[in-house]
């Protein structure tokens, strides 16, 4: 009996001590589940305490602290308020401006053509990082060589002194007409008589003047297109569609005189939006945009704003793939790094709603200094961009951790399946019904198309205009579309195309 006491005493105190460690094993396994979670939530720097962590142990020129920084060109400094909605958007998103001396950026914003000051240091970048500029644009933002390409959209234009004989024949076989005298490097465009003109002048051109502009209540006036280039081989384009930048003369059109600049030609202080009497009700009443504001007033004269904005679109293209090979030459020294391009396309209407382009322009002004209400319109088209481009994905914070298949995988580029499997493409791609199979794509095609998936999902309010958008895919005419189209144009285009047909929204 003293025996089975003194075994089942010791017994309790094997029990006990078994209890007591097991205790003590649910007491840690608590601490470390609730360490764990309040550094995963309930700590505002968890991601970045996590990241620092990581760089720390895998130190590596690619880590995640990256990702989270931006370079200015030229140098940022306190008083260039042109870039205050530039830094103020990308801080928002997550991004810190370094040095351009430094590497660890991600993306560089440059105000200026930066590759040619910066194109060696451009050329070395890595494969992640971006820049806001595509090599060779100038030949689409400049002046001179845009205003003298012969575009029927765009009044005709001679280039001096190199093209005075063919403008003397002009005015003298076309003696109604008037024009205006244009400088490359800067804004000053002014009507001058035929005698007054300096035919010998260098770096000058004339271009004729639209003598018939569309008016709102007397003032001539001309639309700021925002468009926005992904790529250029294939071509990619995108028009912002939240809104446009309208600005009106100060003065009133009639009577005109050609001496007073005020009535024809746009300024640093032009006429708002919201101070044009017949827009005043659907812009600040009403809550329209500048574009749907000024859509509403044409409608109110009986004609139809959409013929505007189809020509619109139609000019654009027409004018990017003019000068894509162009570009293409310029880009081939810059084979590492990642490009984007937004630009302001400048254009004015004729009184039986005729579309001219102006101008493109590189770097728009963002800047809302002078005009207060248009800080909206800049932050939203910087907030579009950015998200179109890749730089202000949600994601981007935790790419370390995250993985690119949850955005984009094969499966989303996938299309053409039954004609896939009826030529069976698995096995051999030399019949041309294979080139879009999944089986038969070139790793470059699989990036082409998985880019243009993300953009498709991030797009926001940029609408696609390069590959041309369909509507309808019954009624659009693929064959005649890609006809003029180089080969990867048109590859784009024809995958585009059977995305539409298989879900609209791609249209």
């Amino acid at each position: 009996m003293q025996l089975e006491k003194e075994d089942m005493k010791s017994g309790n105190k094997f029990k006990s001590s078994k209890d007591v460690l097991v205790r003590i094993f649910l007491v840690f396994l608590l601490i470390t589940t609730v360490t764990a979670v309040l550094l995963e939530f309930g700590i505002p720097d968890s991601r970045l305490w996590k990241t620092e962590k990581i760089i720390e142990i895998q130190p590596s020129e690619a880590s995640e602290i990256n990702y989270y920084k931006f370079a200015i060109y030229p140098p940022f400094k306190q008083s260039d308020k042109h870039l205050h909605h530039v830094i103020e958007i990308l801080g928002q998103m997550g991004y810190k401006e370094t040095s351009m001396n430094n590497k660890n950026w991600s993306l560089l914003w440059a105000h200026e053509y930066p590759f040619l000051k910066m194109g060696p240091r451009i050329r070395t970048i890595l494969p992640r990082q971006m820049v806001n500029h595509f090599p060779g644009i100038g030949f689409i933002t400049s002046k001179v060589d845009l205003s003298t390409a012969a575009f029927p959209f765009m009044p005709k234009a001679f280039r001096l002194p190199e093209q005075q004989a063919e403008f003397l024949k002009f005015a003298m076989d076309n003696p109604d007409s008037i024009f205006v005298e244009k400088n490359n490097k800067h804004r000053s465009i002014k009507i001058r008589p035929l005698n007054s003109i300096n035919l010998n002048a260098s770096d000058c051109f004339l271009q004729e003047y639209v003598q018939n502009p569309f008016l709102v209540d007397g003032h001539k006036f001309d639309l700021g297109v925002y468009i926005v280039l992904t790529s250029i081989e294939p071509l990619t384009v995108y028009m912002y569609g939240g809104d446009i930048l309208f600005r009106y003369c100060p003065e009133k059109y009639y009577p005109f005189e050609a001496e007073n600049i005020n009535k024809y030609v746009i300024g640093n202080d032009y006429l708002p939006t919201w101070e044009v009497p017949s827009l005043i009700k659907y812009f600040e009443r009403f809550g329209g945009s500048m574009r749907s504001s000024f859509d509403a007033y044409v409608r109110d004269q009986f004609l139809d704003p959409s013929v505007i904005w189809v020509q619109v679109e139609e000019i654009v293209r027409q004018t990017i793939l003019s000068k894509k090979n162009n570009i293409l030459k310029a880009m081939q020294p810059f084979k590492n790094g990642k490009y984007f391009e937004l630009l302001r396309f400048d254009l004015i209407v004729d009184d039986k709603l005729q579309v001219y382009l102006m101008e493109v322009n590189m770097s728009p002004n963002l800047s809302s200094a002078h005009f207060k209400p248009n800080a909206l319109l800049y932050q939203q088209v910087l907030y579009n961009v950015l998200n179109l481009v890749g730089v202000g994905s949600p994601l981007r914070i935790d790419k370390r951790f995250f993985n690119d298949e949850k955005i984009t995988s094969d499966k989303n580029i996938a299309v053409n399946l039954n004609d896939c499997a009826k030529y069976a493409c698995h096995k051999s791609c030399n019949k041309s019904e294979c080139d879009l199979c999944l089986s038969c794509l070139k790793a470059s095609e699989v990036n082409i198309l998985k880019a243009a998936h993300y953009e498709h999902l991030h797009k926001m309010e940029m609408k696609r205009i390069f590959p041309k958008t369909m509507v309808n895919p019954d009624y659009f005419n693929l064959q005649v579309e890609i006809q003029n189209l180089s080969t990867r144009d048109a590859w784009l285009t024809r995958w585009f195309y059977k995305k539409c047909k298989d879900d609209r929204s791609w249209c």
